[in-house]
C-alpha cells in the first residue's frame, strides 16, 4: 500500500471516529443511518443497541439515567481529552448526585413492619420508583433495615461524603449495598442487582477495607438466602484480606486521621468475628478460624456517638477486662455484643466437641458466664426502646444470643442443624421420660432452664420492634426456641396452651422475617410441619400438664391454634411485630397480660 493510500485510510478512520461529535462536514451531510460509530459504551454494547458514543455519557444512558462508561480500549480515539473521559467503572459520584434525598423515602414491603405512628399512603405506595431516585432509595433501605444489625460502615452522611471524595474505591461496596437494599423493596427487583453483586464478589478485588466490608455484607446476605457455599467463600475471603491488611491490629485503625473511619475499621473487624463465630456454630462450610488470629483491636463506642461523628477515646480489650473485674458495667451495646460472642466462641462451641468427661465442667463455666453477662447488662439498657422510640438493635441481638446459647448448651449436637424435620423425632437429650423440675415455694420458677431461656427470648418481642431489622441468622436462634417448646409439649409432659401460643407467635415472626430471608421462611414452614404432625389437639377440660400448679393451666381447653394448621399466608396479622403478646395466664401467682409481665431480671429464679 502506498503512503498516499495510508493517509487516505487514516483520514477516513479519523473521520468516522469523530463523526458522533458532528465535527466533520461530510458526516453532517450524511444520513443518520450511514453513520458508523466504532465506539460504544458498555451499557449499550451489553444490550446490543446503537450508541452515539457521546462523552462522557451517551444520550441513551442519560435518558435512562444509568451510569455510562466505556471499555478501556482507546483504539480509534486520537483526541487525548476524549481518551481521558473513558473509564472502566461507572462514575460512582453520580450514585447520589441525581437523587433528591427528600423525595427518596424507603419503600417497605408491608404495613405491619412500619415503626409506630407511621402510615402508608396508598397512592404513594402504589407509585413506582423513578430511575432517578432508585439509587437513593436503595441506600435508604440499606441503612434503614440492614445496617442497624451490622453497623460496620460509616453512618450514612459520612459514607456519602467518602463515596463522593473517592468513588472508585467504593464501586464493589456500592453494588452490594444496592443488592441488600433491594431485598426490602417490592418496587425494585433484586435479580439483576443480586447477579451484579455476586459476580463482583467472585471476581478479582483490590485489597482494601471497602472490599472486606463488601464481602462481609455479601456473606451475610448469602446466608439468609441459603447460599451456604457462597456464604463460606465470601466470609473466608473477607477474613483473608482483612488479616493481610492488618485490620486485626490496633495500629491499623489508629493509622487513619479520620475518627469515623477508624471506628468503622474497628467495627468491621468485630463484625467479621461475629460472622465467623455464627458460621462455626451453624456448621455452614469450612471456615478460616478468626479465633486463631491474634488481635488487639480496640472496642467500639456507643451507636449515638458513632452517628454523631464525635468518637470518644476507644477502650482497649485489657481495659475492659479490668473494669469488668472491678464491677463496672457502663459499656457500649457493641461491647456487650462482643462479650457474649466471645462466650459463645470460647465455651459454647467447644462444649459440643469436648470429650464426655470434660463436658460437665465446660457446661457449668459457659452457663455461669452467660448468666453473669445477663446480670451485668444495665437495666436501663435492657429496655431496648428509648423514650424517643429508638430501638437498640445491637443489644437486642446480644440478649437473643445469650438466651439462645443457654438453649444450645441443653440441646444435643445432632440438633444443631437447621433441618428440624430430620432430628425432632429423636427427642431431647435426656429422652422422653425427662420431667420438669417440680420446685415449690414463692418466687421459684417451676420450668426447666431451657424453657426459661425460651420464655425470655419471646419476652423480647413484648416491645415494639421492626421484624425486618433482625439479622438473617436470627432464624437459627428462633429455631432453637421453637424446638424447646416442641420438646416441652411432645416429650416432657409440659404441654400447655401458653407454650403452643408462643410457638405460634414464633412461626408468625419467622414468616414475616421470611419475606426478606428465604432461610426464615424455610424454618417457619419446617416448624409448622412438625407442630402439625406432633401436637395433637387436646379438648378435654380435665387435662392438666405435669407442673407444680396445674390448676393455673387447666382453666381453658387446650387445642392446637388454628393458624398452625393453615397456610403461611394466613398466619401473619397486619399489626404483627409491633404489638406485645395479647395473652392472659398465671404462673406462680403472676397474672401476665401485656406490660404486666415480669421483668427480664426475674426470669432466671430457678
Amino acid at each position: 500500500m502506498s503512503r498516499g493510500s495510508e493517509n487516505t485510510a487514516g483520514s477516513r478512520q479519523a473521520s468516522t471516529a469523530s463523526s458522533p461529535e458532528g465535527s466533520e462536514p461530510k458526516a453532517a451531510n450524511r444520513s443518520k443511518a450511514n453513520i458508523r460509530v466504532s465506539l460504544a459504551c458498555v451499557q449499550c454494547r451489553s444490550k446490543h443497541v446503537k450508541c452515539d458514543a457521546t462523552q462522557p455519557a451517551c444520550n441513551r444512558c442519560r435518558a435512562e439515567d444509568k451510569p455510562c462508561f466505556y471499555a478501556k480500549s482507546r483504539r480509534g480515539i486520537r483526541d487525548p481529552k476524549k481518551r481521558s473521559l473513558i473509564s472502566d467503572k461507572p462514575p460512582a459520584a453520580s450514585f447520589f448526585s441525581t437523587s433528591n434525598p427528600s423525595s427518596a423515602a424507603p419503600s417497605v414491603q408491608s404495613a405491619h413492619d412500619l415503626p409506630r405512628g407511621w402510615t402508608i399512603n396508598p397512592e404513594t405506595q402504589a407509585s413506582s420508583v423513578s430511575p432517578k431516585n432508585e439509587k437513593e432509595v436503595l441506600l435508604d433501605l440499606f441503612y434503614s433495615y440492614f445496617y442497624p444489625s451490622y453497623p460496620c460502615l460509616p453512618p450514612k452522611r459520612f459514607f456519602r461524603n467518602h463515596v463522593d471524595s473517592d468513588p472508585d474505591s467504593y464501586h464493589f461496596l456500592l453494588s452490594v449495598i444496592n443488592f441488600c437494599g433491594s431485598l426490602y423493596s417490592t418496587e425494585i427487583p433484586s435479580d439483576d442487582l443480586r447477579e451484579a453483586a455476586y459476580s463482583a464478589g467472585c471476581a478479582s478485588l483490590p485489597f482494601t477495607v471497602q472490599s472486606v466490608q463488601g464481602l462481609l455484607l455479601m456473606s451475610i446476605a448469602a446466608f439468609g438466602e441459603m447460599k451456604f457455599d457462597h456464604h463460606a467463600g465470601f466470609s473466608n475471603r473477607a477474613v483473608t484480606i482483612a488479616v493481610d491488611l492488618g485490620m486485626n491490629r490496633k495500629a491499623f485503625a489508629d493509622g487513619t486521621s479520620d475518627p469515623v473511619l477508624a471506628e468503622s475499621y474497628r467495627r468491621t473487624w468485630w463484625c467479621l468475628t461475629f460472622q465467623d463465630s455464627a458460621r462455626s456454630l451453624c456448621e455452614t462450610g469450612s471456615s478460616h478460624p478468626i479465633t486463631d488470629v491474634n488481635s488487639d483491636v480496640d472496642l467500639p463506642c456507643e451507636e449515638w456517638e458513632y452517628d454523631s461523628g464525635i468518637i470518644p477515646q476507644p477502650m482497649s480489650q485489657s481495659q475492659y477486662e479490668t473494669q469488668v473485674s472491678l464491677g463496672q458495667s457502663d459499656f457500649s451495646s457493641m461491647v456487650y455484643l462482643i462479650d457474649i460472642y466471645k462466650i459463645q466462641t470460647d465455651l459454647v462451641l467447644p462444649y459440643h466437641e469436648a470429650p464426655a468427661d470434660k463436658k460437665p465442667e465446660i457446661f457449668e463455666r459457659a452457663d455461669a458466664r452467660i448468666c453473669d453477662w445477663l446480670r451485668r447488662v444495665p437495666k436501663w439498657k435492657t429496655n431496648l426502646v428509648d423514650p424517643d422510640g429508638m430501638v437498640d438493635v445491637v443489644l437486642y441481638h446480644g440478649l437473643v444470643l445469650a438466651h439462645v446459647n443457654r438453649l444450645r448448651l441443653r440441646q444435643p449436637t445432632p440438633r444443631n442443624s437447621i433441618n428440624i424435620r430430620e432430628y425432632f423425632p429423636l427427642g431431647p437429650s435426656k429422652g422422653p421420660d425427662r420431667k420438669g423440675q417440680l420446685v415449690k415455694g414463692f418466687g421459684w420458677n417451676p420450668h426447666p432452664i431451657d424453657i426459661q431461656a425460651a420464655n425470655s427470648f419471646c419476652d423480647l418481642f413484648r416491645r415494639p420492634f421492626p421484624t425486618r431489622n433482625l439479622r438473617a441468622i436470627f432464624a437459627v436462634g428462633a429455631l432453637r426456641v421453637a424446638l424447646a417448646y416442641l420438646d416441652a409439649c411432645v416429650f416432657l409432659g409440659l404441654d400447655s396452651l401458653v407454650f403452643r401460643e408462643r410457638l405460634n407467635r414464633l412461626i408468625q415472626i419467622l414468616t414475616v422475617h421470611g419475606e426478606t430471608w428465604p432461610l426464615s421462611q424455610k424454618i417457619a414452614e419446617d416448624v409448622k410441619v412438625v407442630a402439625k404432625e406432633y401436637l395433637t389437639p387436646r379438648t378435654s377440660q380435665s387435662w392438666k400438664p405435669g407442673i407444680s400448679e396445674p390448676d393455673a393451666w387447666a382453666a381453658a381447653p387446650v387445642a392446637v391454634p388454628t393458624s398452625l394448621m393453615t397456610d403461611a399466608s394466613g398466619i401473619v396479622p397486619n399489626h404483627f411485630g409491633f404489638e406485645p403478646y395479647q395473652q392472659v395466664y398465671q404462673v406462680e401467682g403472676w397474672t401476665m397480660h401485656d406490660n404486666n409481665w415480669p421483668a427480664l431480671t426475674d426470669i432466671y429464679q430457678a
